[in-house]
């Protein structure tokens, strides 16, 4: 169910895909949430992200970005 991941570390946070693995790096949690919402556009449906922050999980949910 959770295939995205967003993980801070090293003061950025990093968006994780399961089958992909690292997809990019970002100066703040909402722009790794944003990126994540990209991904979303693919299925059009919600996607489950989990969020480590300093060892505590946390889950959200991300909204497909509307298309132009």
């Amino acid at each position: 169910m959770f295939d995205l991941s967003v993980v801070a570390a090293d003061g950025r946070w990093v968006l994780v895909d399961e089958a992909e693995g690292r997809l990019g790096d970002f100066a703040s949690r909402a722009e790794a949430l944003s990126a994540a919402a990209d991904f979303a556009v693919v299925d059009q449906e919600p996607r489950h992200v989990l969020i480590l922050d300093g060892g505590e999980w946390d889950e959200t949910v991300v909204e497909p970005t509307a298309r132009h």
